[in-house]
């Protein structure tokens, strides 16, 4: 039942917002904006670019807010832009930094930078789960992320990502495996210093 009264809430700020009410668009962001923000940052990896892509994608939301059609949840719709805001943004990131990063090794010197601050540091639980998800290619990390972080359905997955179901579960499948080997590899190197 608690699902529905969540549902029926996000309707009448999803109207309000529709109508342009400020108490609409504020209940959305302040609801949204956090998991919004790390589905992002999975992607880009940078702080100031998941902020602009959140915005970007907020905005484009409310743009686009007479074009939504309540058979799927606002989030699920909101966190589909949000996805592919970030890949756009990633790929132009991507496109102006290719040189610098072939004639200096930055990508290289910061991969390694990470790893020996990652030993140096006392690491907790979340610490380790963030490193484990940046080592895997961007799909897996994408989907472990909505569906644990976000508590997105595989269904609702598929939607925001444009996939198929067996797709997002062979993902998942792949991701979760995957995780585990990497946090033991980085747990087991975390004993050995100690």
């Amino acid at each position: 039942m608690l699902f529905g009264k969540i549902r029926k809430e996000e309707d009448y700020y999803l109207k309000k917002a529709i109508l342009g009410e400020r108490e609409g668009f504020e209940y959305l962001v302040n609801t949204y904006r956090n998991l919004a923000y790390t589905v992002a940052l999975k992607i880009c990896v940078n702080n100031e670019d998941a902020e602009e892509v959140v915005q970007d994608s907020f905005m484009k939301a409310f743009k686009a807010l007479a074009t939504f059609q309540s058979a799927s949840k606002f989030s699920t719709w909101l966190y589909k832009i949000v996805y592919y805001t970030a890949i756009t943004k990633l790929n132009s990131t991507r496109k102006n930094h290719v040189e610098l990063n072939e004639e200096t090794g930055a990508a290289e010197y910061i991969l390694n930078e990470r790893r020996e601050v990652a030993g140096l540091v006392q690491a907790d639980r979340k610490k380790y789960i963030n490193l484990a998800l940046a080592q895997l290619v961007e799909e897996e990390r994408i989907v472990i992320t909505l569906h644990y972080l976000g508590e997105k359905s595989v269904a609702e997955i598929a939607e925001i990502l444009g996939l198929g179901k067996s797709a997002i579960k062979m993902r998942l499948m792949r991701g979760r495996k995957k995780l585990e080997e990497l946090l033991s590899v980085l747990l087991n190197d975390e004993l050995k210093d100690l």
